[in-house]
């Protein structure tokens, strides 16, 4: 058994505070893009392969507001391409589609398939990324289309990140156990606060991008991961009540909600066609109904755009140099 004394870092007990003087006289003459693969992001925003928020009216509301949506695999081969078919021209010159595929089952057929259509940016989506199965996905889909962006994880820690980058991941996602939807760590003990696995991530990182994944709940705790290290942030529950999510919408005593299932949960095992699932690391709930989805990523967006100026700070590498930290109690 080895014991780790110094306490982790969560978004909880972590502030940012300014110690620059700001010359930003506004917050809109900030520049918060990143490049990811074939793409440049406007906002540094990734919508998360649940699902019941990434099909393909979530994609295309994402990639028409500078962000990027990856649609989820958690339905049939057929319908997942042409849903994905449909999303991609649908999006302006310039902006993409993600896709989602798992690392094992039809994985390989399904890659080919969304390939064909014109997929570059994939994501292997798994609960563990430090396996050795992910390992070899990334190899096959790096073998069979080398220009494939491609995404791994999730990871928790230093040397985990390192293997997937060793690996040839071209980002990875990190954290675990830190999603609202998320059961990991109740279930199995086993929760990396997503703080923490990018602060290791980003003194690990050679040339893959790094993903802050889970947990985050506003603008404020997307600007603590860039802040941190990461390249981009994945947001699941923080959409999953706009109109463009794949939830069901239903009513409840006259008020609007959505349906929203973490990846693991029972139904969502269940229409995979797992009869009997040995195992639930999935939340199911219902959430409140938030409206357009334009209306999170614009908040989102001027969260990060106030934070960056506070920090004079006019591009994203600023921002993560200018960065200084206070634990707060």
């Amino acid at each position: 058994m080895q014991f780790e004394a110094a306490p982790a870092i969560d978004f909880s007990n972590l502030s940012l505070v300014p110690r620059n003087v700001s010359s930003i006289g506004h917050r809109a003459d900030v520049d918060c893009s990143v490049a990811l693969g074939p793409a440049t992001l406007e906002i540094p925003l990734i919508g998360s392969p649940m699902p019941d928020v990434c099909g393909p009216e979530m994609c295309v509301a994402l990639a028409r507001l500078g962000a990027v949506g990856i649609l989820h695999r958690f339905q049939p081969l057929r319908a997942q391409v042409e849903q994905f078919a449909a999303a991609a021209t649908s999006v302006p010159a310039g902006r993409v589609v993600g896709a989602a595929v798992g690392t094992t089952g039809d994985f390989r057929e399904r890659f080919t398939a969304l390939c064909e259509a014109g997929c570059r940016v994939v994501c292997l989506d798994t609960a563990n990324g430090a396996h050795t199965q992910v390992a070899a996905a990334i190899e096959w889909v790096k073998r069979v289309a080398p220009d494939a962006f491609v995404i791994a994880g999730n990871v928790g820690s230093a040397e985990t990140f390192r293997w997937l980058e060793d690996h040839g991941a071209d980002a990875v996602r990190v954290g675990i156990g830190g999603g609202a939807l998320c059961e990991t760590r109740t279930e199995t003990g086993i929760y990396a606060p997503t703080p923490q696995a990018v602060l290791e991530a980003a003194g690990e990182r050679r040339r893959a991008l790094i993903i802050g994944d889970g947990g985050v709940r506003n603008p404020g705790d997307l600007c603590k991961l860039l802040a941190l290290g990461a390249d981009v942030v994945m947001l699941g529950s923080a959409l999953a009540g706009t109109r463009e999510a794949a939830g069901r919408e239903v009513m409840m005593r006259g008020r609007r909600y959505k349906v929203a299932r973490g990846a693991a949960s029972l139904s969502v095992q269940l229409e995979m066609g797992h009869r009997d699932p040995p195992h639930a690391e999935g939340a199911e709930t219902m959430v409140p109904y938030r409206g357009e989805t334009a209306a999170v990523v614009h908040r989102y967006a001027a969260g990060l755009r106030s934070s960056m100026a506070y920090l004079d700070a006019r591009d994203l590498a600023a921002f993560r140099a200018n960065a200084r930290f206070i634990r707060v109690p």
